[in-house]
């Protein structure tokens, strides 16, 4: 089953938040993830949720995401994102 990772980031160093971009696409590419989405101003509909910068990867599976994310390669990506953002994320699974 189809994995997405939803991430809202609030970013506060934009040209680390574009490096960590390039090369986390290129990682993620390695474990069959794919960027669906990067909204810069999502239309809010309802609800009280306000992210500023969403973005969604897609993934074969959830243990495909696992495996992108515990990557020993990823680990000084994500030091580069967490100093460079601020963010949630969460996994979902389609059928």
């Amino acid at each position: 089953m189809t994995a997405l990772v939803l991430i809202d980031l609030t970013v506060h160093d934009l040209p680390a938040m574009t490096n960590y971009e390039g090369a986390v696409i290129a990682l993620a590419g390695r474990f069959g993830g794919k960027p669906l989405v990067k909204e810069l101003h999502p239309e809010i509909v309802e609800g009280q949720w306000s992210p500023t910068w969403l973005v969604v990867l897609q993934f074969p599976n959830r243990q495909a995401v696992r495996d992108f994310y515990d990557a020993p390669d990823y680990q000084p990506l994500k030091a580069m994102r967490q100093t460079a953002a601020t963010s949630n994320g969460l996994i979902v699974v389609g059928e």
